[in-house]
């Protein structure tokens, strides 16, 4: 491995004297330097050479303004430019994506996922005395994510591992299963989820199924940055080997969501009453729920357009499940076809979204809360029947993030299921159950497990086995909760309103503002630092009655453990309203996150209506608000 490269100033004479004057500092160093590698192929060189030449600036400081930076999110950035040169068309057709991934230090390409792989290599070496140190990788459809793949198997197949390598494309919960099945020591996903496009990333996975949590990305990151942009892999015949994971390995990834099937009875009853609609978006889902729902007599009509494995995402408005344009073919579709639960996953089907019909209320989208609701409500419900039995011993425990409903809390007190709170992102959740199972390696008698888990985001787990939000499951046990509920003589929407009624009407809201540009990160920065110092109003412009920050603030959970520390404020108003403020770890974006909660009336329509006013009127003033504070 080759030592990190140092930037020099000098590099920079490298480029035309009109670089030195529209560049910033940062991309005139980085792109000195970059030129200056002695081992940069022709199409870097063609296209950064393009990019002078035409004056691309912007596109050039985009790509050269940094090195990609890995946080506890992996890394993800743009694999395609915002503009394409001729050299990484490749002679593609003006309607096909390029052949090549886009050139630069800050986007995804050969080059950084060859770095990034050598770094992580590096830190599985650094972290473990195992040899070999085996790794589990997997890839959705994107846009190269199986050729960023293959480089990473062989990259680290070149530094002596053992590399699992899946054949085609899987979803993340299949990798972060395989991972525990395989007693793997670590794994690599390449995907961008739910992203536009454009994008591609890695997320990394430790021995136990989950994501690296903060402490050990700063490793990671610090192993990565060692690793110098000119670095190849090491050469020499080293004793690494490449195994293939072909189709077998699915079925005891289906045994283990099958196992999480709680009523057959209900399974039964979803044959004769639910007919399903199923949209892969063009992702890895497409190899495994509609054999998962075969595989207990549920057939799924797929979605024609959008059931090809296809990274350009063609036939979709949105690959994001949070998105309603999602699941608009999808919907059309069972309305031609009479079918009543529409279905969808994201591209690498770690996350679902859900459209249910109700024949007094027609079609209707669900949102993250309410998919989480129903099935948090379904799996207490048929557990506490088997406690009583005394068939589940040990302390049932419901996970779910703080920017959730607190619907999950009311459910899981009701059914005396303790509720504990994590920080936002599922690996976290995923954290709490590598600490029960630590807990009950210590004291068998302490054993907590997991009766569900989730948050606002589409993600939801409902089994150990599995260290990572699955779409998949959620799938097959949204099916089964609509069984149980055409049982009792209900729809989805039906029991969604009973809840309210039991519980009360819970109501949420998430609004996003996005800065792309370089003052993104100051911006956000500025803006939390302003609401920190000076709290929001509430629904009413009354000021909140708490403020809470998990920045600077200890805060402990449930279980009475610490939580880290996260740039994070919440502010709870009178009359049960509640805002959050975060900014997003993988995305340049700052999330708001609204909360109201009333009783239940008659009319539960109206209140809708009058919650989503009072949720627009607030998020209204708290943007104008934004603007106010950012002239400042």
């Amino acid at each position: 491995m080759r030592p990190i490269e140092t930037f020099h100033p000098s590099s920079t004479s490298l480029l035309p004297v009109q670089a030195q004057e529209k560049l910033s500092s940062a991309a005139r160093t980085i792109l000195g330097d970059f030129l200056a590698l002695p081992n940069l192929s022709s199409i870097e060189r063609e296209s950064v050479t393009e990019l002078l030449a035409a004056e691309r600036w912007e596109e050039i400081e985009h790509r050269f303004g940094t090195t990609l930076f890995f946080g506890t999110g992996g890394i993800r950035s743009r694999t395609i430019g915002r503009f394409s040169t001729a050299a990484e068309r490749g002679g593609a057709q003006p309607a096909d994506p390029p052949r090549y991934p886009a050139v630069g230090s800050g986007m995804l390409n050969e080059r950084t996922v060859r770095r990034t792989s050598l770094g992580f290599g590096d830190y599985l070496l650094r972290l473990s005395a195992r040899r070999p140190i085996s790794v589990v990788i997997a890839y959705d459809t994107r846009l190269f994510s199986a050729s960023f793949a293959e480089l990473c198997a062989e990259t680290l197949r070149s530094l002596g591992f053992v590399v699992w390598l899946f054949s085609e494309e899987r979803p993340t919960p299949e990798l972060s299963f395989t991972i525990r099945r395989l007693s793997a020591d670590a794994g690599v996903m390449v995907t961008a989820s739910h992203n536009p496009p454009w994008d591609n990333g890695m997320k990394i996975y430790l021995r136990d199924g989950s994501q690296i949590t903060s402490g050990a990305a700063e490793g990671v990151s610090r192993a990565i940055q060692r690793v110098g942009l000119a670095a190849e892999s090491p050469e020499g015949n080293r004793s690494g080997t490449i195994r293939r994971l072909e189709d077998d390995c699915d079925q005891a990834y289906f045994e283990a969501i099958e196992s999480t099937i709680l009523e057959s009875a209900a399974i039964r009853m979803a044959r004769q009453s639910i007919q399903v609609v199923y949209t892969p978006l063009h992702g890895a889902g497409l190899r495994i729920v509609p054999r998962l729902l075969a595989r207990q007599g549920i057939f799924c009509s797929l979605v024609p357009s959008q059931s090809t494995p296809d990274g350009r995402f063609p036939g979709v408005s949105s690959a994001n499940p949070e998105d309603p344009r999602s699941l608009a073919q999808a919907i059309e579709q069972a309305q031609a076809e009479a079918a009543n639960l529409v279905l969808g996953t994201d591209p690498d089907a770690d996350r679902l979204g859900a459209a249910i019909y109700d024949p007094s209320l027609g079609w209707r989208i669900l949102t993250g809360n309410q998919i989480a609701a129903l099935l948090a409500f379904y799996r207490c419900e048929r557990t506490s029947v088997r406690r009583a039995e005394g068939a589940l011993p040990g302390t049932p425990v419901l996970l779910k993030t703080l920017v959730t409903t607190d619907l999950l809390r009311s459910i899981a007190e009701n059914y005396g299921v303790r509720c504990v709170e994590t920080l936002t992102g599922f690996k976290y959740i995923a954290a709490k159950l590598r600490r029960y199972e630590e807990i009950a390696e210590k004291d068998p008698q302490d054993r907590r497990w997991l009766v569900f888990g989730g948050e606002e985001s589409h993600g939801s787990l409902s089994t150990d086995r599995v260290r990572e939000k699955d779409g998949n499951a959620a799938a097959l046990q949204l099916v089964e909760t609509a069984g149980w509920a055409a049982g009792q003589g209900m729809t989805l929407l039906g029991l969604l309103d009973l809840l309210y009624r039991r519980f009360g009407f819970f109501a949420e809201r998430l609004q996003t503002l996005t800065w792309e540009d370089a003052d993104g990160p100051q911006r956000r920065k500025r803006l939390l630092a302003s609401f920190r110092r000076d709290p929001p109003g509430g629904p009413n412009g009354n000021p909140p009655s708490q403020v809470e920050d998990f920045g600077v603030e200890d805060h402990w959970d449930a279980d009475g453990e610490l939580l880290p520390r996260e740039e994070f404020l919440r502010f709870s108003f009178p009359g049960e309203a509640r805002l959050a403020i975060r900014c997003s770890g993988t995305e340049p974006k700052m999330k708001f996150y609204l909360f109201h909660r009333t009783e239940a009336q008659d009319d539960l329509r109206a209140l809708e209506k009058r919650a989503e006013t009072l949720l627009s009127s607030w998020w209204h003033t708290l943007d104008t608000e934004v603007g106010r504070r950012l002239s400042q």
